[in-house]
């Protein structure tokens, strides 16, 4: 097998790994970036939307190259909500102006090896990094409740996994959660010519529509933000660094709380009327029964059976080190955590030097606005001045980074 050398390996061609990867471009850091562009948002199901507006959802690059610019380009920029299949197409073209040399190769392995990283890649290649960035989204967090864990996957599916719900046409299904993913697959399979049935454990609730107009004294109270109207939307937006510096206690349920599961504006009359709901009603057992699902369910302390085809699970994602497969086990020991996730410093980099987070993986550090595209704009920036730093020092005639020069702080 081949070796390759390499000052910065990213791993993921996500929003997160693309907009690093144009950053690292503009300041001359030597890098390359692995992963299938936008396979996330490709693989998502078929008639998603955004709830995040088109000038709140831009790859941040030093190109300027912005997803609101890109709809107005085609004539997109009255038809809020976004469509999912737009932002993926403007991913793919932003990666395809900006960054074309990604490796559309997945990354097998990562181990720690003198100092540095070797990655194995499907091709079989290895590449040697002195620094690596994971930037791999939300793919390998996908959340299912114990009581389902354990079905078939003929039976089971996570909301981001299933491409068409035409497949279920006539069928009873029932949809667990009550965020967006789950309203909106419920939606979606009652559109698709299937009997959808929500189960949550709390009230299903729709945010309203923000108006155009609206008067001076409530736009102070609540301004608009890339994450919504709201004065905690703003001070996350302004001043982003806030939260890292919260202490742990009150970081990890703010960041587990905020912008809780709930419905966009939008999305209401495609489900009210339309998707019959068991509120306050928790699952208790899951098994597959004649080619279906026998659900056990408790709702005010009662107990009852009920019956489905197939279940949707659009119970979110959890940060979990443990799923990311590519990490060699030695080396995930290594990594401080707070909860499963790693912990950070300020520049992104975890307890193993050289060794960075980007995107959800760093929400437990740095709060909910790295959950969301916008969060590109502040944590992208962050670690492409502190590798081209790295770089630089590592580069200067008798100078290199000491291994703890930038290591996580420990709290």
């Amino acid at each position: 097998m081949t070796t390759h050398s390499q000052r910065v390996a990213v791993v993921g061609a996500g929003p997160y790994g693309l907009s690093l990867a144009t950053h690292l471009k503009s300041r001359g850091v030597s890098f390359r970036i692995f992963g299938d562009p936008m396979r996330f948002w490709r693989d998502m199901p078929r008639g998603l939307f955004l709830k995040s507006f088109a000038f709140a959802t831009t790859i941040d690059n030093p190109d300027g190259l912005s997803y609101d610019a890109w709809c107005r380009d085609r004539g997109l920029e009255d038809r809020e909500p976004c469509s999912m299949e737009s932002f993926t197409e403007y991913g793919l073209w932003l990666q395809q102006r900006l960054v074309p040399e990604v490796e559309n190769k997945e990354v097998s392995a990562i181990e720690a090896r003198n100092g540095g990283f070797v990655l194995t890649l499907s091709s079989g290649e290895l590449v040697e990094a002195q620094r690596v960035v994971v930037a791999v989204g939300l793919r390998h967090y996908q959340r299912i409740p114990e009581p389902l864990a354990h079905l078939p996957r003929e039976l089971l599916s996570h909301s981001s996994q299933c491409q068409s719900f035409d497949k279920f046409r006539g069928q009873d299904v029932c949809v667990v959660g009550a965020g967006q993913s789950a309203l909106e697959a419920a939606a979606l399979l009652h559109e698709a010519g299937a009997r959808p049935l929500l189960i949550a454990r709390r009230e299903v609730i729709f945010y309203g529509k923000t108006p155009e107009k609206r008067p001076l004294l409530e736009r102070i109270r609540n301004p608009i933000t890339v994450l919504g109207a709201g004065r905690m939307h703003w001070v996350l937006q302004h001043f982003p660094w806030a939260v890292h510096w919260l202490p742990e206690r009150k970081r990890v349920p703010f960041t587990q709380k905020y912008l809780g599961p709930s419905g966009a504006w939008w999305l209401r009359d495609r489900f009210e009327g339309k998707v019959p709901v068991r509120s306050h009603c928790e699952l208790v057992s899951a098994r597959a029964e004649n080619g279906g699902v026998l659900l056990r369910v408790r709702t005010n302390g009662v107990e009852e059976d009920l019956r489905a085809a197939h279940v949707v699970a659009g119970t979110g994602f959890e940060v979990d080190l443990d799923r990311l497969p590519f990490l060699a086990q030695d080396l995930r020991a290594r990594i401080a955590r707070v909860s499963r996730a790693p912990r950070l410093d300020r520049y992104f980099q975890s307890s193993v030097p050289g060794l960075y987070f980007a995107g959800v993986t760093a929400m437990l550090s740095f709060g909910p606005l790295v959950r969301f595209v916008t969060g590109t704009s502040y944590c992208v920036p962050v670690v492409a001045r502190h590798l081209q730093r790295q770089a630089r020092a590592a580069a200067a005639p008798g100078l290199g980074p000491t291994a703890g020069s930038s290591a996580a702080v420990s709290r």
